[in-house]
């Protein structure tokens, strides 16, 4: 029960993020899952977790794209928002926080893109991470959050 109303209340957070890196695999026909606070075993537990079976013929600029699809897709949303809202909306400083966190990878996102080859030998979008995944991935939510904010602020 404490599980099922946990996974309530982090599923709007997470689920647009992990349906970014999921458009793309459905445009490419591949058989994808999401799913909210996944049973997991590494040093980070997702709050999501994005999954598509690869097979040996998935081009690796797509499992790049898929890994990576997240940061256009909240960033498209972001102009969106800022072509059709008021500059003076106060919609715009409460989507800041959410598109800005859509928006950003993760270093299991980056880990794939940076090893397309090992995904698709796995068969699904699991790589082994990398310290410099994890740093890269902060130093990208800052810039993210930067972008995000000048967008929509």
């Amino acid at each position: 029960m404490n599980r099922t109303l946990t996974a309530v209340v982090v599923a709007p957070l997470v689920l647009p993020h992990e349906i970014g890196h999921a458009l793309p695999a459905w445009l490419a026909r591949l058989d994808w899952t999401v799913s909210v606070l996944p049973d997991y075993e590494g040093r980070q537990v997702p709050l999501g977790q994005f999954d598509a079976a690869l097979q040996r013929t998935t081009p690796t600029w797509l499992i790049r794209l898929i890994a990576v699809a997240p940061l256009g897709v909240h960033l498209a949303l972001a102009v969106a928002l800022d072509l059709t809202l008021q500059p003076t909306s106060s919609v715009r400083v409460a989507a800041f926080p959410v598109v800005s966190f859509w928006a950003t990878l993760s270093g299991g996102d980056l880990a794939v893109a940076a090893s397309p080859d090992e995904a698709r030998a796995a068969g699904a979008f699991i790589v082994a991470g990398a310290v410099w995944q994890e740093r890269a991935s902060t130093l990208l939510t800052l810039v993210v959050v930067l972008v995000v904010g000048f967008v929509l602020l």
